[in-house]
């Protein structure tokens, strides 16, 4: 269990700072560039950590590693073209609550149904057992990347 907490920090270390390398007005090819490294970076980290919690065969690993990534490439999709979702708690007023309460279910909606379409995916190159810990592992890594994300970010406008 303090492995999986460790690779989650690393994995969230990961996706804290790529969020932190695309703010800005002007993003310059270099640091485009660098942020699809870490993006890859993190993806990377998750699949070693679902390899190892699944416990997957390099077989099952093979045809595994690309239905994930387009799985986490439409979740990624879903989540992101709705802003008001996205939007922090201290710019929320009472004339946008509901709007954004509004958003943040539409977005769950969007994520579950993605989900579903993939259960049956995901079953034909792994185990039913294997994606029922899939989805458990992968909400889990979600989870702990958010809060040290949230953490980053107070840590990062306490220092300015």
């Amino acid at each position: 269990m303090k492995r999986i907490f460790v690779l989650l920090v690393a994995v969230a270390a990961i996706f804290a700072q790529d969020a932190f390398a695309q703010e800005g007005p002007k993003v310059t090819d270099e640091q485009k560039a660098a942020a699809k490294e870490k993006r890859e970076q993190l993806m990377q980290t998750r699949l070693e950590l679902l390899k190892t919690e699944l416990t997957l065969s390099d077989e099952q690993f093979e045809k595994f590693d690309p239905v994930y990534r387009k799985f986490r490439q439409e979740i990624q999709r879903v989540t992101s073209m709705n802003r008001d979702a996205r939007m922090k708690k201290e710019q929320i007023t009472n004339e946008n609550a509901l709007k954004v309460v509004s958003a943040r279910l539409a977005n769950q909606i969007l994520t579950s149904t993605v989900k579903q379409r993939y259960l049956m995916i995901f079953a034909e190159v792994i185990e039913p057992m294997q994606v029922m810990k899939l989805y458990r592992v992968d909400e889990k890594i979600s989870r702990e990347a958010s809060k040290i994300m949230k953490y980053r970010a107070t840590a990062a406008t306490m220092d300015s």
